[in-house]
Protein backbone atom coordinates (compact mmCIF):
# COMPACT_ATOMS: atom_id res chain seq x y z
CA UNK A 1 0.00 0.00 0.00
CA UNK A 2 2.73 2.47 1.01
CA UNK A 3 5.25 2.69 -1.83
CA UNK A 4 8.46 4.35 -0.74
CA UNK A 5 9.80 4.35 -4.30
CA UNK A 6 6.92 6.57 -5.44
CA UNK A 7 7.51 8.92 -2.52
CA UNK A 8 11.22 9.08 -3.31
CA UNK A 9 10.69 9.90 -6.99
CA UNK A 10 8.10 12.52 -6.17
CA UNK A 11 10.32 14.01 -3.47
CA UNK A 12 13.30 14.24 -5.83
CA UNK A 13 11.15 15.92 -8.47
CA UNK A 14 9.78 18.54 -6.11
CA UNK A 15 13.23 19.10 -4.60
CA UNK A 16 14.77 19.63 -8.03
CA UNK A 17 12.00 22.05 -8.96
CA UNK A 18 12.44 23.99 -5.73
CA UNK A 19 16.22 24.07 -6.01
CA UNK A 20 16.09 25.42 -9.55
CA UNK A 21 13.49 27.98 -8.47
CA UNK A 22 15.85 29.01 -5.67
CA UNK A 23 18.47 29.55 -8.34
CA UNK A 24 16.06 31.92 -10.06
CA UNK A 25 15.36 33.76 -6.81
CA UNK A 26 19.10 33.91 -6.11
CA UNK A 27 19.98 35.40 -9.50
CA UNK A 28 17.18 37.92 -9.30
CA UNK A 29 17.91 38.98 -5.73
CA UNK A 30 21.71 38.94 -5.89
CA UNK A 31 22.09 40.76 -9.20
CA UNK A 32 19.17 43.18 -9.08
CA UNK A 33 18.44 43.68 -5.39
CA UNK A 34 15.42 43.19 -3.15
CA UNK A 35 12.99 45.52 -4.97
CA UNK A 36 12.76 43.54 -8.25
CA UNK A 37 12.52 40.33 -6.23
CA UNK A 38 9.71 41.75 -4.12
CA UNK A 39 7.78 42.87 -7.20
CA UNK A 40 8.27 39.51 -8.90
CA UNK A 41 7.11 37.68 -5.78
CA UNK A 42 3.94 39.79 -5.56
CA UNK A 43 3.00 39.04 -9.18
CA UNK A 44 3.81 35.37 -8.65
CA UNK A 45 1.52 35.27 -5.61
CA UNK A 46 -1.37 36.87 -7.51
CA UNK A 47 -0.90 34.56 -10.50
CA UNK A 48 -0.66 31.43 -8.37
CA UNK A 49 -3.79 32.36 -6.43
CA UNK A 50 -5.71 33.07 -9.63
CA UNK A 51 -4.53 29.79 -11.16
CA UNK A 52 -5.69 27.88 -8.10
CA UNK A 53 -9.19 29.36 -8.36
CA UNK A 54 -9.69 29.20 -12.15
CA UNK A 55 -11.81 26.02 -12.18
CA UNK A 56 -13.56 26.70 -8.85
CA UNK A 57 -11.68 23.67 -7.48
CA UNK A 58 -13.39 21.17 -9.80
CA UNK A 59 -9.89 20.09 -10.82
CA UNK A 60 -9.70 18.17 -7.54
CA UNK A 61 -11.98 15.60 -9.15
CA UNK A 62 -8.87 14.66 -11.16
CA UNK A 63 -7.47 13.17 -7.95
CA UNK A 64 -8.33 9.53 -8.58
CA UNK A 65 -6.65 6.16 -8.82
CA UNK A 66 -8.60 5.59 -12.05
CA UNK A 67 -6.97 7.17 -15.11
CA UNK A 68 -10.18 7.33 -17.17
CA UNK A 69 -12.03 9.18 -14.41
CA UNK A 70 -9.07 11.49 -13.86
CA UNK A 71 -8.97 12.36 -17.57
CA UNK A 72 -12.72 13.00 -17.67
CA UNK A 73 -12.39 15.38 -14.72
CA UNK A 74 -9.44 17.07 -16.43
CA UNK A 75 -11.54 17.85 -19.51
CA UNK A 76 -14.36 19.33 -17.44
CA UNK A 77 -12.04 21.37 -15.23
CA UNK A 78 -10.19 22.70 -18.26
CA UNK A 79 -13.49 23.83 -19.79
CA UNK A 80 -14.37 25.79 -16.66
CA UNK A 81 -10.89 27.31 -16.43
CA UNK A 82 -10.96 28.38 -20.08
CA UNK A 83 -14.23 30.27 -19.58
CA UNK A 84 -12.96 31.85 -16.37
CA UNK A 85 -9.73 32.94 -18.05
CA UNK A 86 -11.60 34.58 -20.91
CA UNK A 87 -13.85 36.46 -18.49
CA UNK A 88 -10.89 37.52 -16.35
CA UNK A 89 -8.78 38.66 -19.30
CA UNK A 90 -11.71 40.66 -20.67
CA UNK A 91 -12.15 42.37 -17.30
CA UNK A 92 -8.43 43.25 -17.20
CA UNK A 93 -8.67 44.82 -20.66
CA UNK A 94 -11.86 46.75 -19.86
CA UNK A 95 -10.31 48.15 -16.68
CA UNK A 96 -7.24 49.26 -18.61
CA UNK A 97 -4.73 47.10 -16.72
CA UNK A 98 -3.08 45.80 -19.88
CA UNK A 99 0.23 45.25 -18.10
CA UNK A 100 -1.27 42.35 -16.16
CA UNK A 101 -1.55 40.10 -19.21
CA UNK A 102 1.39 38.13 -17.88
CA UNK A 103 -0.45 37.37 -14.64
CA UNK A 104 -3.42 36.01 -16.63
CA UNK A 105 -1.10 33.90 -18.77
CA UNK A 106 0.77 32.52 -15.78
CA UNK A 107 -2.48 31.71 -13.95
CA UNK A 108 -3.73 29.57 -16.84
CA UNK A 109 -0.34 27.88 -17.27
CA UNK A 110 -0.15 27.13 -13.54
CA UNK A 111 -3.63 25.61 -13.61
CA UNK A 112 -2.84 23.41 -16.62
CA UNK A 113 0.32 22.12 -14.97
CA UNK A 114 -1.72 21.28 -11.87
CA UNK A 115 -4.33 19.17 -13.67
CA UNK A 116 -1.68 17.50 -15.79
CA UNK A 117 0.11 16.53 -12.58
CA UNK A 118 -3.10 15.02 -11.18
CA UNK A 119 -3.52 12.93 -14.33
CA UNK A 120 0.09 11.73 -14.22
CA UNK A 121 -0.49 10.82 -10.58
CA UNK A 122 -3.42 8.58 -11.58
CA UNK A 123 -1.06 6.83 -14.01
CA UNK A 124 1.63 6.47 -11.31
CA UNK A 125 3.96 8.41 -13.63
CA UNK A 126 5.89 10.20 -10.93
CA UNK A 127 8.89 10.78 -13.18
CA UNK A 128 6.70 12.82 -15.54
CA UNK A 129 5.37 14.81 -12.60
CA UNK A 130 8.95 15.51 -11.58
CA UNK A 131 9.85 16.58 -15.12
CA UNK A 132 6.91 18.97 -15.34
CA UNK A 133 8.04 20.66 -12.13
CA UNK A 134 11.69 20.94 -13.10
CA UNK A 135 11.55 21.84 -16.78
CA UNK A 136 10.82 25.59 -16.65
CA UNK A 137 13.04 26.79 -13.84
CA UNK A 138 16.48 25.93 -15.30
CA UNK A 139 15.61 27.78 -18.51
CA UNK A 140 14.42 30.79 -16.55
CA UNK A 141 17.52 30.68 -14.35
CA UNK A 142 19.70 30.67 -17.46
CA UNK A 143 17.80 33.70 -18.76
CA UNK A 144 18.37 35.58 -15.51
CA UNK A 145 22.03 34.62 -15.43
CA UNK A 146 22.80 35.83 -18.95
CA UNK A 147 20.27 38.62 -19.50
CA UNK A 148 22.05 41.95 -19.87
CA UNK A 149 19.11 44.30 -19.54
CA UNK A 150 16.11 43.76 -17.28
CA UNK A 151 13.57 46.54 -17.11
CA UNK A 152 11.75 45.83 -13.88
CA UNK A 153 9.70 43.01 -12.44
CA UNK A 154 7.12 42.90 -15.21
CA UNK A 155 9.61 41.95 -17.91
CA UNK A 156 11.14 39.29 -15.69
CA UNK A 157 7.76 37.89 -14.76
CA UNK A 158 6.59 38.04 -18.38
CA UNK A 159 9.38 35.70 -19.41
CA UNK A 160 8.53 33.39 -16.54
CA UNK A 161 4.86 33.35 -17.55
CA UNK A 162 5.68 32.64 -21.20
CA UNK A 163 8.01 29.75 -20.33
CA UNK A 164 5.38 28.21 -18.07
CA UNK A 165 2.74 28.58 -20.77
CA UNK A 166 4.90 26.82 -23.36
CA UNK A 167 5.60 23.94 -20.98
CA UNK A 168 1.92 23.69 -20.03
CA UNK A 169 0.79 23.47 -23.67
CA UNK A 170 3.34 20.76 -24.42
CA UNK A 171 2.35 18.59 -21.46
CA UNK A 172 -1.37 19.13 -22.04
CA UNK A 173 -0.99 18.08 -25.67
CA UNK A 174 0.72 14.89 -24.55
CA UNK A 175 -2.06 14.18 -22.05
CA UNK A 176 -4.78 14.61 -24.69
CA UNK A 177 -2.93 12.36 -27.11
CA UNK A 178 -2.60 9.72 -24.41
CA UNK A 179 -6.25 10.02 -23.42
CA UNK A 180 -7.47 9.86 -27.00
CA UNK A 181 -5.34 6.79 -27.66
CA UNK A 182 -6.94 5.04 -24.69
CA UNK A 183 -10.45 6.10 -25.63
CA UNK A 184 -10.96 8.48 -22.70
CA UNK A 185 -12.25 11.42 -24.74
CA UNK A 186 -15.86 12.29 -24.01
CA UNK A 187 -18.03 15.35 -24.44
CA UNK A 188 -18.36 17.49 -21.29
CA UNK A 189 -21.61 16.92 -19.43
CA UNK A 190 -23.49 18.96 -16.84
CA UNK A 191 -23.94 15.91 -14.61
CA UNK A 192 -20.24 16.08 -13.77
CA UNK A 193 -20.64 19.43 -12.06
CA UNK A 194 -23.65 18.27 -10.07
CA UNK A 195 -21.81 15.13 -8.97
CA UNK A 196 -18.79 17.09 -7.79
CA UNK A 197 -20.46 20.27 -6.57
CA UNK A 198 -18.93 19.69 -3.13
CA UNK A 199 -15.59 20.95 -4.46
CA UNK A 200 -17.06 24.31 -5.42
CA UNK A 201 -19.34 24.35 -2.40
CA UNK A 202 -16.80 23.59 0.31
CA UNK A 203 -13.24 23.51 -1.02
CA UNK A 204 -13.45 26.73 -3.08
CA UNK A 205 -14.39 28.82 -0.03
CA UNK A 206 -11.79 26.91 1.96
CA UNK A 207 -9.16 27.74 -0.66
CA UNK A 208 -10.11 31.40 -0.57
CA UNK A 209 -9.66 31.36 3.18
CA UNK A 210 -6.36 29.48 3.08
CA UNK A 211 -5.04 31.94 0.49
CA UNK A 212 -4.95 34.58 3.22
CA UNK A 213 -2.17 32.65 4.93
CA UNK A 214 -0.31 31.83 1.73
CA UNK A 215 -0.46 35.09 -0.21
CA UNK A 216 -1.64 37.99 1.94
CA UNK A 217 1.76 39.17 3.15
CA UNK A 218 3.38 38.78 -0.28
CA UNK A 219 0.76 41.15 -1.69
CA UNK A 220 0.32 43.47 1.30
CA UNK A 221 3.97 44.24 2.10
CA UNK A 222 4.82 45.86 -1.27
CA UNK A 223 1.50 47.73 -1.18
CA UNK A 224 1.76 49.01 2.41
CA UNK A 225 5.51 49.29 2.91
CA UNK A 226 7.98 49.03 0.03
CA UNK A 227 9.18 46.64 -2.64
CA UNK A 228 12.53 46.51 -0.83
CA UNK A 229 10.91 45.11 2.31
CA UNK A 230 8.86 42.85 0.06
CA UNK A 231 12.12 41.54 -1.38
CA UNK A 232 13.50 40.69 2.05
CA UNK A 233 10.23 38.98 2.90
CA UNK A 234 10.23 37.11 -0.42
CA UNK A 235 13.71 35.71 0.23
CA UNK A 236 12.77 34.57 3.74
CA UNK A 237 9.41 33.17 2.70
CA UNK A 238 10.59 31.37 -0.44
CA UNK A 239 13.52 29.78 1.35
CA UNK A 240 11.64 29.16 4.58
CA UNK A 241 8.59 27.69 2.89
CA UNK A 242 10.75 25.28 0.91
CA UNK A 243 10.24 22.28 3.25
CA UNK A 244 6.49 22.95 3.39
CA UNK A 245 6.19 23.00 -0.38
CA UNK A 246 8.60 20.10 -0.74
CA UNK A 247 6.71 17.83 1.63
CA UNK A 248 3.26 19.04 0.65
CA UNK A 249 3.71 18.44 -3.08
CA UNK A 250 5.63 15.19 -2.88
CA UNK A 251 4.77 13.21 0.22
CA UNK A 252 1.38 14.89 0.46
CA UNK A 253 0.36 13.68 -2.98
CA UNK A 254 1.49 10.12 -2.34
CA UNK A 255 -0.15 10.11 1.10
CA UNK A 256 -3.43 11.18 -0.49
CA UNK A 257 -3.21 8.38 -3.03
CA UNK A 258 -2.35 5.76 -0.40
CA UNK A 259 -5.18 6.95 1.83
CA UNK A 260 -7.69 6.86 -1.05
CA UNK A 261 -6.53 3.35 -1.90
CA UNK A 262 -6.90 2.27 1.73
CA UNK A 263 -10.49 3.49 1.84
CA UNK A 264 -11.28 2.06 -1.60
CA UNK A 265 -10.08 -1.42 -0.72
CA UNK A 266 -11.57 -1.62 2.76
CA UNK A 267 -13.95 0.20 5.08
CA UNK A 268 -11.79 -0.87 8.02
CA UNK A 269 -10.42 2.03 10.03
CA UNK A 270 -7.24 0.04 10.63
CA UNK A 271 -6.15 0.45 7.00
CA UNK A 272 -6.64 4.21 6.92
CA UNK A 273 -5.17 4.67 10.40
CA UNK A 274 -2.09 2.66 9.48
CA UNK A 275 -1.40 4.88 6.47
CA UNK A 276 -2.04 8.07 8.43
CA UNK A 277 0.14 7.03 11.37
CA UNK A 278 3.00 6.00 9.08
CA UNK A 279 3.13 9.40 7.39
CA UNK A 280 2.41 11.39 10.57
CA UNK A 281 5.38 9.87 12.42
CA UNK A 282 7.80 10.68 9.63
CA UNK A 283 6.41 14.17 9.15
CA UNK A 284 6.92 14.86 12.84
CA UNK A 285 10.56 13.81 12.53
CA UNK A 286 11.04 15.98 9.43
CA UNK A 287 9.42 19.01 11.08
CA UNK A 288 11.60 18.62 14.17
CA UNK A 289 14.76 18.46 12.06
CA UNK A 290 13.65 21.54 10.16
CA UNK A 291 13.13 23.48 13.39
CA UNK A 292 16.61 22.59 14.64
CA UNK A 293 18.65 23.05 11.48
CA UNK A 294 16.65 26.05 10.29
CA UNK A 295 17.30 27.95 13.49
CA UNK A 296 21.01 27.15 13.30
CA UNK A 297 21.84 27.53 9.62
CA UNK A 298 19.44 29.91 7.89
CA UNK A 299 21.39 33.09 8.62
CA UNK A 300 24.55 31.60 7.15
CA UNK A 301 22.68 30.36 4.08
CA UNK A 302 21.25 33.82 3.35
CA UNK A 303 24.65 35.48 3.78
CA UNK A 304 26.26 32.99 1.41
CA UNK A 305 23.52 33.18 -1.21
CA UNK A 306 22.67 36.90 -1.18
CA UNK A 307 25.39 38.59 0.82
CA UNK A 308 25.51 40.55 4.05
CA UNK A 309 23.01 43.22 2.96
CA UNK A 310 20.09 40.82 3.31
CA UNK A 311 19.88 40.74 7.11
CA UNK A 312 16.25 41.81 6.80
CA UNK A 313 15.45 38.43 5.28
CA UNK A 314 17.08 36.61 8.21
CA UNK A 315 14.94 38.53 10.70
CA UNK A 316 11.76 37.67 8.80
CA UNK A 317 12.69 33.98 8.71
CA UNK A 318 13.19 33.61 12.45
CA UNK A 319 9.88 35.36 13.07
CA UNK A 320 8.06 32.87 10.82
CA UNK A 321 9.98 29.70 11.74
CA UNK A 322 7.29 28.28 14.11
CA UNK A 323 4.70 28.70 11.36
CA UNK A 324 6.91 26.96 8.79
CA UNK A 325 7.49 24.00 11.12
CA UNK A 326 3.79 23.50 11.87
CA UNK A 327 2.80 23.87 8.23
CA UNK A 328 5.36 21.22 7.28
CA UNK A 329 3.14 18.74 9.10
CA UNK A 330 -0.29 20.20 8.44
CA UNK A 331 -0.16 20.69 4.66
CA UNK A 332 0.37 17.02 3.68
CA UNK A 333 -1.78 15.59 6.48
CA UNK A 334 -4.70 17.88 5.60
CA UNK A 335 -5.30 15.64 2.57
CA UNK A 336 -7.26 13.48 5.02
CA UNK A 337 -10.16 15.92 4.73
CA UNK A 338 -10.44 15.17 1.02
CA UNK A 339 -10.10 11.42 1.53
CA UNK A 340 -12.76 11.21 4.25
CA UNK A 341 -14.97 13.83 2.58
CA UNK A 342 -14.86 16.12 5.59
CA UNK A 343 -14.61 19.22 3.46
CA UNK A 344 -16.87 21.22 5.75
CA UNK A 345 -14.50 20.69 8.66
CA UNK A 346 -11.62 21.81 6.46
CA UNK A 347 -13.60 24.87 5.45
CA UNK A 348 -14.43 25.68 9.08
CA UNK A 349 -10.74 25.54 10.00
CA UNK A 350 -9.71 27.75 7.11
CA UNK A 351 -12.56 30.20 7.70
CA UNK A 352 -11.62 30.67 11.34
CA UNK A 353 -7.95 31.11 10.48
CA UNK A 354 -8.69 33.52 7.63
CA UNK A 355 -10.95 35.65 9.82
CA UNK A 356 -8.24 35.83 12.48
CA UNK A 357 -5.52 36.72 9.97
CA UNK A 358 -7.61 39.33 8.18
CA UNK A 359 -8.44 40.92 11.52
CA UNK A 360 -4.73 40.95 12.33
CA UNK A 361 -3.89 42.59 9.01
CA UNK A 362 -6.64 45.17 9.52
CA UNK A 363 -5.23 46.14 12.92
CA UNK A 364 -1.69 46.17 11.55
CA UNK A 365 -2.69 48.56 8.79
CA UNK A 366 -4.92 50.65 11.05
CA UNK A 367 -2.20 51.27 13.61
CA UNK A 368 0.56 51.52 10.97
CA UNK A 369 2.77 48.97 12.67
CA UNK A 370 6.37 48.45 11.49
CA UNK A 371 6.80 45.71 8.96
CA UNK A 372 8.59 43.27 11.30
CA UNK A 373 5.91 43.75 13.96
CA UNK A 374 3.24 43.13 11.33
CA UNK A 375 4.88 39.89 10.19
CA UNK A 376 5.39 38.76 13.81
CA UNK A 377 1.73 39.27 14.72
CA UNK A 378 0.58 37.57 11.53
CA UNK A 379 2.89 34.60 12.13
CA UNK A 380 1.85 34.20 15.77
CA UNK A 381 -1.86 34.04 14.88
CA UNK A 382 -1.18 31.68 11.97
CA UNK A 383 0.94 29.37 14.13
CA UNK A 384 -1.77 29.09 16.77
CA UNK A 385 -4.34 28.31 14.08
CA UNK A 386 -2.07 25.71 12.48
CA UNK A 387 -1.61 23.91 15.80
CA UNK A 388 -5.38 23.68 16.28
CA UNK A 389 -5.74 22.46 12.69
CA UNK A 390 -3.21 19.65 13.23
CA UNK A 391 -5.18 18.43 16.24
CA UNK A 392 -8.37 18.36 14.18
CA UNK A 393 -6.61 16.52 11.35
CA UNK A 394 -5.53 13.78 13.74
CA UNK A 395 -9.08 13.44 15.01
CA UNK A 396 -10.47 13.39 11.46
CA UNK A 397 -8.26 10.37 10.76
CA UNK A 398 -9.99 8.51 13.60
CA UNK A 399 -7.38 8.94 16.33
CA UNK A 400 -7.87 10.30 19.80
CA UNK A 401 -5.30 12.92 20.77
CA UNK A 402 -2.87 10.47 22.30
CA UNK A 403 0.87 10.41 21.47
CA UNK A 404 0.80 6.61 21.57
CA UNK A 405 -1.43 6.57 18.52
CA UNK A 406 1.03 8.65 16.51
CA UNK A 407 4.41 7.26 17.56
CA UNK A 408 3.31 3.64 17.73
CA UNK A 409 0.46 1.60 16.30
CA UNK A 410 -1.81 -0.37 18.53
CA UNK A 411 -1.78 -4.11 18.04
CA UNK A 412 -5.09 -4.12 16.22
CA UNK A 413 -3.79 -1.70 13.57
CA UNK A 414 -0.54 -3.23 12.45
CA UNK A 415 -1.78 -4.92 9.33
CA UNK A 416 -3.39 -3.34 6.33
CA UNK A 417 -6.55 -5.26 7.21
CA UNK A 418 -6.82 -5.34 10.99
CA UNK A 419 -9.53 -6.87 13.13
CA UNK A 420 -11.31 -3.60 13.88
CA UNK A 421 -14.04 -2.77 11.37
CA UNK A 422 -15.96 0.50 11.33
CA UNK A 423 -17.97 2.12 8.57
CA UNK A 424 -16.71 5.62 7.75
CA UNK A 425 -19.80 7.48 6.48
CA UNK A 426 -17.85 10.13 4.64
CA UNK A 427 -14.95 8.00 3.49
CA UNK A 428 -15.68 6.40 0.18
CA UNK A 429 -13.47 5.40 -2.67
CA UNK A 430 -12.58 8.02 -5.20
CA UNK A 431 -13.91 5.75 -7.90
CA UNK A 432 -17.37 5.86 -6.37
CA UNK A 433 -17.23 9.62 -6.19
CA UNK A 434 -16.57 10.20 -9.85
Amino acid sequence: MIKLKDSAISLVGVMAGQVTFFACVTFLGRQYGPSPLGHFNALLAIGTLAGTLLAMRYELACVSDNAAMSFDALVHALAVASVTTIVGATAVVLWGHYAYWNVCLFALAYFIQTIVGHYFNSLRQYALIALSRVLVNPVFAAYLAFAQHLHGGFDVFSWYAILNAVAAVCFLSGVFLHGAKRGYLRRPRLEFFREHVRYAKFILPSTLCSSVLLYALSIAIPAWYSTEQAGYFAAAYRFGFFPVSLIGQSIGGVFRRDAIQAVSESQQTSALKYVFAFYARWLLVIASCYAIFGSLLFGSVINIVFGGKWDGAVAFFYIMLPLFVLQTMYVPLSQIFLVTRKQFLDFSIQLGLAASLLSTLFLVHLFKMPVQKAVADFSMVASAGSLVAIILVVRAAGFEINPANIFGLQSGMRGERGAIRLHLPGAVSEEKNQ
